[in-house]
């Protein structure tokens, strides 16, 4: 996977524990033409501490255009920012 690391808009459910699930996103850099992608499984999901920043990792799997494609988003908790992490 390529580190492409751009920021999107996600819709996410919250645990109680504080703790987001990613369920759908698109691209939020203007004049981006990624459609809407709806995240279909979470293959696994971690907490990272890098550089003194905590963050939530996902390895996600979606169909986009008839492809299943892998990814990696990323939630930073200190900023509450969604990032297209690695593709």
């Amino acid at each position: 996977m390529e580190i492409v690391s751009k920021p999107i808009d996600v819709v996410a459910v919250f645990n109680g524990q504080g703790i987001p699930r990613p369920y759908k996103f698109k691209c939020a850099e203007r004049g981006c033409r990624t459609p809407e992608v709806k995240v279909d499984r979470i293959v696994f999901a971690e907490k990272q501490h890098i550089a003194g920043q905590n963050s939530f990792v996902y390895e996600c799997s979606s169909v986009v255009g008839g492809i299943e494609t892998r990814y990696q988003l990323k939630y930073v908790l200190a900023d509450a920012r969604w990032f297209l992490y690695k593709v």
